[in-house]
């Protein structure tokens, strides 16, 4: 059961007790749909990451990552990908996609009451709904569908529905809709409007390797508002494409999104446990599994986990997976990059449907890491930079830091931080010279290079004095001052008498 055709399915990895080969088919699942969870640094997003690649390799699948901390952005622009951003783009929310506006409507309406408080306040949820529905109207609908016209009618937007609920207001005095218009108006202020410009395209994101960058959104209300309305555009999209059974069209990433993985209204929630009908595949990814839906453990057709270091998100993990007592054991013991994996098969099995990888057999992309600066613009793979680090006599330790000093730096820095970097390692001027000749750095850039690290030394040289000047002076300007207060001018006074006598 755990071994398919290489060419329709996606190796994972082995497993730990007996080394069997796991290949993801989704033919043999109940659904397509993954769910992951696991501690920072566990091998989570390696998984994920690893999982995408092949899978576009080999299943010619396409792939949308709604990333909620910018996690994704750098791998996916070196993997050949593209990342659509909010602080460029954005989309309507009114936008109805092919449903039916009064459909729209309602999960827009849907959507406000998970992420807002407005569920506490019935008086300004109804007149929201109200100001959208009119919203509608105005644009062009008319008993739930547009005016047959030639025209292409464009959908309304929540600035409208602000207009809307503070003409009520003024008309009537209410101040529910006074509240439900602030209300509609701050959303828009917080998310710089990107809730009315429908400048993202749907089919942008449903082709190829796709990120959309939400992390530039100030809150997480305001982030899962954008992913929630992006998953229902490509479910409407995918209901009216797809075809039941076979291997997924689009995997859509959902990683850290606990306010729209928590809640039993969610789309989430409803997508995995409608199936396979959809076309497309949910990857579910977080920290804490207390913040995905219990739904979500129940029915996903693959769930991976990864080291928990709290008893209680293992005790809720092996509550809903039901797991025997032997995996318990084991989930103490997880290395990095090993995982419990439960699968729900389509068909009957009589053995155990949970085992132990032994770790993910992933790949390292084939990232360019660049040194520039002093007029000077190098690129080196990762394997070469080792090789030149460890051939000048670098240990495995000092080439592995100098790599992490790249890598926390979007795999480029500047030439006078590279040799800052030799320096704290103990290298000498002359053997850093040597390298970068090696890494095929001119004399000329080389010199302009040593040119300004020389002159931020003397820069550096200068402040440090001027800095012991100034101290002093306070501590002069402060002891003066001392000097004046009545005690040390009594003091000095029986001094100097002192002296007299």
């Amino acid at each position: 059961m755990l071994m398919s055709p290489p060419s329709e399915s996606v190796y994972i990895g082995k497993t730990k007790f007996l080394g069997v080969p796991f290949f993801w088919d989704p033919k043999k699942l109940l659904n397509p749909h993954i769910c992951v969870v696991g501690m920072t640094g566990s091998g989570k997003s390696y998984f994920v990451k690893t999982f995408i690649t092949r899978a576009n390799a080999v299943l010619g699948t396409s792939a949308l990552i709604l990333d909620w901390a910018g996690e994704y952005c750098e791998w996916v622009l070196a993997s050949g990908g593209k990342v659509l951003s909010f602080g460029s783009g954005g989309i309507n929310l009114l936008d109805f996609r092919g449903v039916a506006p009064h459909e729209r409507g309602r999960q827009v309406a849907e959507s406000l009451e998970m992420l807002t408080d407005i569920s506490k306040f019935p008086s300004q949820k109804s007149l929201t709904e109200e100001a959208i529905e009119k919203a509608y109207f105005a644009a062009g609908m008319q008993k739930g569908r547009w005016k047959k016209s030639k025209k292409i009618i464009a959908a309304p937007t929540l600035r409208e529905v602000c207009t809307i609920l503070e003409r009520t207001a003024k008309k009537t005095g209410s101040q529910d809709a006074r509240g439900a218009a602030r209300r509609i108006h701050n959303l828009l202020l917080s998310s710089g409007n990107s809730f009315c410009s429908g400048t993202m395209r749907l089919e942008e994101m449903t082709s190829g390797l796709v990120c959309v960058d939400l992390h530039t959104l100030p809150s997480e209300s305001l982030r899962s508002l954008a992913g929630l309305t992006i998953l229902q555009f490509v479910k409407e999209q995918m209901r009216r494409e797809s075809s039941a059974g076979g291997a997924p069209r689009l995997f859509i990433v959902v990683d850290e999104a606990w306010k729209i993985a928590s809640d039993e209204r969610s789309d989430v929630v409803s997508i995995v446990r409608e199936g396979r009908k959809y076309g497309f595949s949910l990857i579910v990814a977080s920290q804490n599994p207390t913040d995905v839906h219990k739904s979500i453990f129940s029915n996903a057709g693959t769930t991976l986990c990864f080291r928990q270091q709290s008893s209680s998100d293992r005790d809720f993990v092996r509550q809903s997976l039901s797991y025997s007592d032997f995996f318990e054991q084991q989930s103490h013991l997880l290395s990095v990059g090993q995982a419990l994996v439960h699968l729900a098969f389509l068909q009957p099995i009589s053995c155990p449907s949970t085992f132990m990888l032994r770790k993910i057999d992933g790949e390292d992309l084939l990232v360019a890491y660049r040194l520039r600066g002093g007029g000077m613009e190098l690129e080196f793979e990762r394997g070469e930079i080792v090789r030149r680090l460890l051939a000048f006599g670098f240990s495995d330790r000092q080439a592995a830091e100098v790599l992490s000093e790249f890598e926390r730096h979007n795999y480029s820095i500047s030439a006078c931080d590279f040799a800052l970097v030799l320096e704290r390692m103990g290298q000498s001027r002359a053997s850093t010279i040597s390298l970068l000749r090696e890494m095929g750095a001119s004399e000329q850039d080389i010199l302009a290079l040593f040119s300004t690290l020389e002159q931020g030394m003397s820069a550096a040289d200068s402040n440090e004095r001027e800095a012991h000047i100034i101290i002093r002076s306070q501590g002069d300007a402060q002891a003066n001052q001392r000097r004046r207060t009545p005690q040390c001018r009594k003091k000095r006074a029986r001094r100097l008498s002192g002296r007299k006598r």
